[in-house]
């Protein structure tokens, strides 16, 4: 099969890889028929995701049709059309039945090694599903690809953080990075009820489709983005941040936006970065600090029932549909800021 696999920092080959079968009695082979890029793909791109195995099949954001399961599948099958979590968990353990599927002891990650379970990713042909009871989810009759394909990752990730920040009505809230996860953030704040969101990035074409979705642009290019904040929200700062990038400069910048008492949550994808404030000045300013992984298994019932509903359109974010073959220059032009969701049609 076809697939698109990486080999070291900023190398990521289309190439031939053999197509999975079943490992276990949970398994499924699902046949890929939408994909996407994930920011957090650039990690792996940019060589700070340790314990990759050159060669590995990349990406965790997919959607397809069951050709085979296992002998212990029992909610799946063959010919149903399905979107995969990003991870997958067990559903049987404490953490799972509580919710927390991260802290799943089968806790795995598509195509980000060995760390995480050193599982294929979805940027192929084909890909095998561990746990496919859990980790599959029926795409429900009437959706298209599109419209199921990011509830298993940067959609419940955006709506995670939204959650976890405990936004409410009349908060000011304001989201850095109008990166694809950014932007499904400002769709997800707003089923919360806050006063206002904004949106601070670097790129103006990133800000106006913030702005199409209901943010309130703040171009840190231009002004400092304190300033503009308080320019435009009574002189105040955000009662609800949340990091949306993964770096340190958008770090810095939520801190610096958020009220004392302020709430902060981290999404963006964090390695090494340090905070950039002190621990005892994050306790003088009264702030509340949340690192958030999306709870995609949580969350994706309500999810659904919200995009069936209308109240959200994920799709809306995507800006380029493009073949397998053309994966490999779509990062170069995620990793330059060219362009912002990126779907992969295999």
């Amino acid at each position: 099969m076809k697939a698109i696999r990486w080999y070291g920092e900023g190398d990521v080959r289309f190439e031939e890889a053999p197509e999975p079968t079943i490992a276990h009695p949970d398994d499924a082979i699902l046949r890929v028929t939408t994909a996407a890029i994930c920011g957090s793909d650039l990690h792996l791109y940019h060589g700070k995701i340790p314990k990759v195995r050159p060669g590995t099949i990349v990406g965790h954001e997919f959607v397809g049709v069951v050709e085979e399961v296992g002998p212990g599948v029992r909610r799946i099958d063959t010919g149903q059309r399905c979107v995969a979590s990003m991870m997958t968990a067990c559903g049987r353990c404490a953490p799972c039945i509580a919710g927390n599927h991260a802290g799943c002891p089968q806790f795995g990650l598509f195509g980000y090694g060995r760390m995480f379970g050193e599982l294929e990713g979805g940027q192929a042909e084909y890909v095998r599903v561990p746990m496919a009871d859990m980790t599959l989810y029926p795409v429900p009759e009437g959706m298209a690809d599109e419209q199921m394909l990011f509830v298993g990752d940067i959609l419940a990730t955006a709506y995670s953080g939204c959650h976890a920040a405990s936004i409410g009505h009349g908060d000011s809230v304001v989201v850095v990075g109008a990166g694809p996860v950014g932007l499904l953030t400002v769709e997800c704040a707003y089923l919360f009820g806050p006063a206002e969101v904004y949106v601070v990035d670097l790129v103006a074409a990133r800000l106006q489709r913030a702005a199409e979705l209901g943010g309130i642009p703040i171009n840190a290019s231009e002004h400092d983005p304190l300033e503009q904040l308080r320019s435009m929200n009574r002189g105040e700062r955000a009662s609800v941040v949340i990091e949306a990038v993964g770096n340190s400069s958008a770090l810095a910048t939520a801190w610096r936006l958020a009220e004392t008492g302020g709430r902060i949550a981290l999404v963006g994808v964090l390695v090494d970065e340090p905070f950039p404030e002190s621990a005892g000045r994050t306790w003088l300013r009264s702030l509340s600090v949340t690192s958030v992984t999306g709870q995609t298994i949580r969350y994706r019932d309500t999810l659904t029932q919200l995009i069936q509903a209308g109240r959200l359109q994920p799709e809306r974010i995507i800006s380029e549909r493009i073949g397998l073959d053309e994966v490999p220059a779509a990062y170069r032009r995620i990793d330059r800021r060219e362009t912002i969701k990126v779907v992969i049609n295999p």
